[in-house]
């Protein structure tokens, strides 16, 4: 099981990531948070859903030809279930404000490809 610790590092690093990406840096950059919540996510049962997404995500991400329509359908999802995951989280400690965070980026992500 991931700690709070190890969930707070990957959420800040994750942030990073998708910080970077939104100033214009490769969007392959992220495959590799990806493949670390991953590894983080798999063994969680009731993160089945996001790890799926995550899967497509990256595939995305490694394409030759990055479909902006079907990532930004994907990152949307993903912000969704993101958001819904942190309700699980309950209201000790800061790991649920963190994921509303995530999500929150994510969604803005979206709508950047949308809108490209």
């Amino acid at each position: 099981m991931i700690t709070h610790e190890q969930s707070t590092e990957l959420l800040d690093a994750t942030m990073s990531v998708l910080e970077e990406i939104g100033d214009n840096s490769t969007p392959q950059s992220g495959t590799g948070i990806i493949d670390q919540w991953l590894v983080q996510l798999r063994p969680v049962d009731n993160a089945t859903e996001i790890t799926d997404l995550l899967e497509q995500v990256k595939t995305q991400l490694k394409s030759d030809q990055i479909k902006a329509d079907e990532l930004s359908g994907l990152l949307s999802t993903l912000s969704t279930k993101t958001t819904e995951f942190s309700t699980l989280m309950g209201s000790e400690g800061d790991i649920a404000p963190r994921l509303e965070a995530l999500a929150s980026s994510l969604r803005s992500l979206a709508g950047q490809l949308n809108h490209a």
